[in-house]
């Protein structure tokens, strides 16, 4: 990979970590299914001319859309916003890998060895590490959220592998289309006093809500869909290892988060066992290249 390529695959990585900080500034004044619906209601108007897609795609991204998005994001801003360590969040949320080889195996009867085997169980490790620190017993909830936030990623992962080549960002638009008003639905019956909270959000909670959406949902993704025409999946998966690092620093700087024993360690060993299963990735798909004879 070119240097230009190195920093922007790194680019695009503190950007999904600066995510995290930026989701937790809005939250302050936005109740999180609220603040859910109205990104994805702003994503929709920046992608609404990426939503053309052949009639027989309509269906399964309808069901993409409520399990990455209705289902991925409003999960993870719920854990957002009852967390005490952002930190905490964006490390549990590589969980997302590990999960996808899972439900590779169960539901696309998917076969890995014992080595990618190995790299789950130490990042299961990892996150056992995390949620029985002692210091983190009052972000046990949110990281129940985070939790089921990997598990509707990785299932969404598996639909849109099942999907086949569409663009990226006709799958963010379709996303957008299907939990802006299922999320804005949900907020109204479950969430109270939406109109003070936009009267009184300030340039801060919309600045943050946008950045989520622009940087995060376009810019990134764009960048991210740029560099896989070019390289190997595994090989840039890799530098996905960056955003949590990225989020952690920006969690101490901005929000005062604490680094713990039990984080530090189990972050660690999170990263260790995704760094690993990616690495097994590469080097397979390395060995199908080689030529015969």
């Amino acid at each position: 990979m070119s240097l230009a390529h190195t920093l922007l695959a790194v680019f695009i990585n503190l950007v999904w970590g600066s995510m995290y900080i930026a989701a937790s500034i809005g939250l302050r004044e936005f109740p999180p299914i609220f603040f859910t619906g109205i990104r994805f209601l702003f994503l929709f108007l920046f992608l609404s001319f990426f939503i053309k897609v052949p009639k027989s795609k309509i269906k399964p991204l309808l069901a993409i859309g409520l399990y990455m998005g209705a289902g991925m994001y409003a999960t993870l801003y719920l854990a957002l916003a009852l967390a005490d360590n952002t930190a905490s969040i964006a490390i549990f949320s590589k969980l997302e890998v590990p999960f996808a080889i899972i439900l590779g195996v169960v539901l696309l009867k998917e076969r890995i060895g014992i080595r990618r085997i190995s790299g789950v169980l130490v990042a299961m490790i990892g996150a056992a590490f995390i949620s029985f620190d002692p210091a983190a017993i009052d972000d046990l909830p949110a990281l129940v959220w985070t939790t089921a936030s990997c598990a509707f990623a990785a299932y969404g992962m598996i639909k849109i592998r099942e999907l086949g080549s569409i663009h990226p960002l006709t799958i963010a638009a379709w996303v957008s289309l299907v939990s802006a008003p299922a999320l804005l639905f949900i907020s109204c019956v479950i969430e109270d006093d939406h109109v003070l909270t936009l009267q009184h959000a300030t340039w801060v909670g919309w600045t943050a809500m946008l950045y989520t959406a622009v940087m995060s949902s376009i810019i990134a993704n764009s960048g991210l869909y740029y560099l896989l025409q070019r390289y190997p999946v595994s090989q840039v998966a890799v530098y996905s290892l960056l955003s949590p690092v990225f989020a952690v620093i920006g969690g101490v700087l901005l929000l005062e988060d604490q680094l713990t024993f039990g984080l530090i360690t189990g972050g660690i060993l999170i990263l260790i066992g995704v760094g690993w299963i990616h690495y097994r990735a590469m080097s397979l798909s390395n060995e199908t290249l080689k030529p015969l004879g």
